[in-house]
């Protein structure tokens, strides 16, 4: 095998990888809640279509998921697995457990890598270890049909003016939106 075909297979995995985590369904699950469980700065949700909570980098946050309805029988179970995903190659995702609080309502800590670059989106009612086919999207908090990321961001001292930390995986394409395979296609033509 030559070292054309190789790069080939890399581009159109690189490719095809987003694709395939949207073929995650989009659950009844929305993100309704980010907070600090220490000092850590957090703004937002801010986005027209996927929706962005800026986060601190090196920092823990309480994710509170409301409207999970879809699975934990009607959102009942006492805990359910979540995965928070990276968007970029190198962070691969966190598997946790979010824990009941009432009817539809569970919440989790997830803890914002200090390296952190881009965007984290998040899942629920998942099997850990099957990072590509498992869980449901979580949905924008006002249940809105896009789905709701976690963004690493730095801060000035007054936890104000978010800017995101951008690698160049995701340099202008934060946040990411479906595409058709038809999409994909013409931009590979």
């Amino acid at each position: 095998m030559n070292k054309r075909y190789f790069a080939f297979v890399a581009v159109l995995a690189l490719a095809v990888l987003p694709v395939i985590a949207y073929a995650i369904p989009l659950g009844t699950g929305r993100l309704a809640g980010v907070t600090p469980v220490y000092s850590g700065c957090v703004f937002g949700p801010t986005g027209g279509t996927v929706q962005a909570w800026d986060v601190e980098r090196g920092d823990t946050y309480r994710l509170t998921l409301s409207n999970v309805t879809d699975c934990a029988n009607g959102g009942t179970d006492a805990t359910i697995n979540v995965r928070v995903n990276g968007s970029t190659p190198g962070y691969a995702y966190t598997d946790l457990i979010a824990y009941y609080v009432s009817p539809g309502v569970y919440q989790f800590d997830f803890y914002v890598p200090a390296n952190a670059v881009c965007t984290f989106p998040i899942f629920y009612c998942t099997t850990p270890g099957e990072w590509l086919t498992s869980g449901l999207r979580t949905r924008r908090n006002d249940g809105g049909n896009f789905q709701a990321h976690l963004r690493a961001s730095a801060f000035d001292e007054e936890c104000t003016n978010p800017e995101p930390w951008v690698a160049g995986e995701c340099a202008g394409t934060i946040p990411v939106e479906q595409s058709s395979w038809g999409n994909i296609k013409a931009l590979y033509e």
